[in-house]
């Protein structure tokens, strides 16, 4: 598993106030189509918060039936993990580790809109779920940093993932 440290503040271990554990699926269809969510004014993987007493592939699990309205069960590890230490995490002034795994999830179950459970965020801003041809992510992604339609460092960690799931599988499910 490849490990991708981003530390643009320089903090230390020390500086931190506490450590966030998320986890991230790239949901691709055998069309080769990704899909994404888009909430909160930024495009993202489906995924979300790792609660204490879920292993990391239940808490993707239980992200992708919130917001995709699918279950499945997810056996394999992930294929990538980035730490960030965030010296103003959401604009909290907390000093944060965030820590998130990257999952490969191959399915041809399509979203459910009906069966999503959304959180307060993402039922008070517009979600919406897209799909994308994942050999075209790189160029989506970098159009929507360029006309600010993604949060620069989300937009930042999806195009390392991109390149991981290029150089692991090749670009291909």
């Amino acid at each position: 598993m490849k490990r991708v440290f981003i530390n643009d503040n320089n903090l230390n271990a020390k500086d931190i106030d506490y450590d966030v554990i998320r986890v991230k699926g790239l949901v691709i269809n055998s069309s080769g189509e990704l899909i994404i969510v888009e909430n909160n004014n930024t495009y993202q993987l489906p995924g979300g918060h790792n609660r204490k007493d879920e292993s990391l592939e239940d808490t993707l699990s239980r992200e992708i039936k919130e917001e995709l309205g699918i279950k499945l069960e997810i056996k394999n590890g992930p294929f990538m993990m980035i730490v960030t230490y965030d010296s103003n995490y959401f604009d909290t002034g907390s000093k944060v580790c965030s820590r998130i795994y990257y999952y490969l999830v191959k399915t041809d179950i399509e979203p459910d809109i009906n069966n999503l459970s959304l959180d307060t965020i993402e039922k008070e801003t517009d979600f919406n779920i897209l799909k994308i041809p994942i050999d075209t992510l790189d160029s989506f992604l970098n159009n929507a940093l360029k006309d600010d339609r993604i949060n620069p460092c989300i937009g930042r960690e999806m195009l390392l993932v991109s390149q991981e799931f290029n150089n692991v599988y090749g670009g291909k499910i």
